[in-house]
């Protein structure tokens, strides 16, 4: 690691001073909070193991107090996607002390195709690492999902409840869409959970970060197909799959040839049956 980058970012004013200097506050709208302590950052940051072998790609940086715990750590290059350009002042000002290390995207994460980021930057290696933003947290996820070729790892921060939603096991109440989607195309695992207190402004609920590695088995069903299934059954997911597999054929057809109890309701259907289904109602809706 580069000595002279760690005394350049050392030796800037703190993220507290710098959004006072700056004038900046969270907008609600953009469900922007900060964190301010450099030491909580720095933990976040060493839960990923591969800072040092990855170029990092961080969603919503704001005031870069993340951003800074990225490059004392020792990534390789961090390409930091900000949508508000209330902020681009001071990434640039972190971009001159990490000697360019700092690539700065003034655009919005959903309108970014991860592809050409790797692409345009010719990136061999990398992870996610973000603090989302708690508004579009599950879409930008959902978008991320089946990985892109060359990210190997994501690390991201959601409302503790959606981060209990991502990792939740069949037949509990968390278990709905998001678990299916994410576990049939991810492992993902809760390792941190962050209090309210530690952001600012204090947002209402706790936060969690989840861990989030590409399956090594091939995926085989269609992710659309299966978006489908899984909204159609968890809108209604009181009522017994004979009655809500309607929309996709004969439901008690299905659901003898995937040899599953039509009296089922959807949280109590696995992972390998849904992706079973999602294949079967494929073929038949091809």
């Amino acid at each position: 690691m580069d000595k002279d980058i760690i005394k350049n970012i050392n030796n800037l004013p703190s993220i507290s001073q710098t959004i006072k200097e700056y004038n900046l506050f969270a907008k609600k709208k953009l469900s922007q909070n900060f964190i301010l302590d450099l030491n909580l950052t720095n933990k976040i940051i060493n839960l990923s193991d591969k800072i040092k072998y990855n170029s990092i790609i961080e969603i919503g940086p704001g005031p870069g107090s993340l951003t800074r715990s990225l490059l004392l750590n020792g990534a390789k290059k961090v390409i930091a996607i900000e949508k508000d350009k209330r902020f681009i002042d001071v990434l640039q000002i972190l971009k001159i002390a990490s000697h360019n290390k700092l690539i700065i995207e003034n655009e919005d994460a959903l309108n970014i195709n991860l592809k050409d980021i790797i692409n345009k930057y010719n990136i061999i290696n990398a992870e996610i690492i973000a603090n989302l933003p708690y508004s579009i947290a599950t879409k930008l996820l959902l978008k991320w999902i089946p990985f892109p070729k060359k990210i190997n790892q994501m690390t991201l921060m959601f409302q503790k409840e959606v981060a209990e939603r991502i990792t939740a096991k069949p037949g509990s109440k968390k278990y709905g869409r998001l678990s299916i989607l994410i576990g049939l195309m991810a492992e993902a695992k809760i390792i941190m959970h962050i209090p309210s207190s530690a952001f600012k402004p204090q947002p209402k609920v706790d936060s969690a970060i989840v861990q989030i590695k590409p399956k090594i088995k091939k995926i085989r069903f269609n992710k659309d197909i299966l978006e489908k299934i899984t909204k159609n059954l968890f809108n209604q997911r009181r009522k017994q799959i004979k009655s809500t597999l309607i929309n996709f054929g004969d439901p008690l057809k299905i659901c003898s040839l995937l040899n599953i109890s039509p009296t089922l309701r959807p949280e109590q259907i696995t992972l390998e049956q849904y992706e079973n289904m999602a294949i079967l109602i494929a073929k038949n809706h091809g």
